[in-house]
């Protein structure tokens, strides 16, 4: 062999061995392209994708690239029908607010009307006093009348404390004035304080009543959305009137 085939021959294996290398390290890139868009003919996608040769290296290319790739769900939980139930509002029962305010304030405790509280408690308070104070200067009045009205006067001797400074029960018949001012105050009197004693009754009852009605329309939409709408209406023609029938439409909202 000739020193210029053997240098031929030396150029030919080198250039051989150089293809070779430069295929091999092509190899991954072209099968990292393939595999980021697999066949759609295939019987279904694989979770894990298989590698060939120099492709091993590149897992984490791969699995990052491939987006078809099935992701593991995340497991659902279920919630029970108690569990996502929203708590209903508290709403009082009319009964049981009737039954409440048999005692003074206590419908209004458990409607939570709260600020009712001192109306409720000064209305009694105020005709429990007045009930007090008409019944006691009634007991004095009628004492002293009955007294001077008496066959004996000067031994009855209640109606000394409505005469004036120094009178004598011997002297009763000096004051037959007095027995017509006794009169008057009793009269007075008893007829204030069975008026009290109605007052005490009725702010009673409008306390039931007032427990009983709020506990009733605890849900009234009392909104200030009170208004008038008019607007014109065409009405279709039916028989046996065939022409149009032309119309004003009233709405009233409250």
């Amino acid at each position: 062999m000739t020193a210029s085939s053997y240098r031929s021959s030396l150029l030919l294996g080198l250039a051989l061995l150089m293809g070779t290398t430069s295929a091999r390290a092509s190899a991954p890139d072209s099968l990292l392209t393939l595999r980021s868009y697999p066949s759609f003919a295939s019987t279904g996608l694989q979770s894990s994708p298989s590698y060939l040769g120099d492709e091993a290296p590149r897992r984490g290319l791969v699995a990052r690239y491939d987006s078809l790739l099935r992701v593991p769900e995340e497991p659902q939980v279920q919630l029970s029908p108690q569990a996502t139930a929203i708590a209903p509002l508290w709403q009082p029962n009319s009964t049981k607010a009737l039954l409440w305010a048999l005692l003074p304030g206590g419908g209004q405790i458990y409607n939570r009307k709260y600020w009712k509280l001192p109306i409720v408690w000064g209305a009694l308070t105020a005709c429990y006093y007045a009930i007090s104070w008409n019944n006691r200067q009634y007991r004095d009045y009628h004492e002293a009348y009955r007294d001077i009205m008496s066959a004996d006067p000067a031994t009855n001797t209640a109606w000394l404390a409505f005469a004036p400074a120094g009178a004598k029960a011997e002297d009763y018949a000096q004051y037959s004035s007095l027995r017509s001012t006794l009169k008057r105050g009793n009269d007075y009197y008893r007829r204030y304080r069975d008026l009290s004693i109605v007052a005490t009754v009725l702010v009673y009852g409008l306390s039931l009543l007032d427990a009983y009605v709020d506990a009733e329309l605890y849900t009234f939409d009392i909104s200030p959305d009170l208004s008038l709408r008019l607007s014109p209406e065409i009405a279709v023609p039916a028989l046996p009137r065939p022409a149009l029938q032309l119309g004003v439409n009233c709405s009233l909202t409250f």
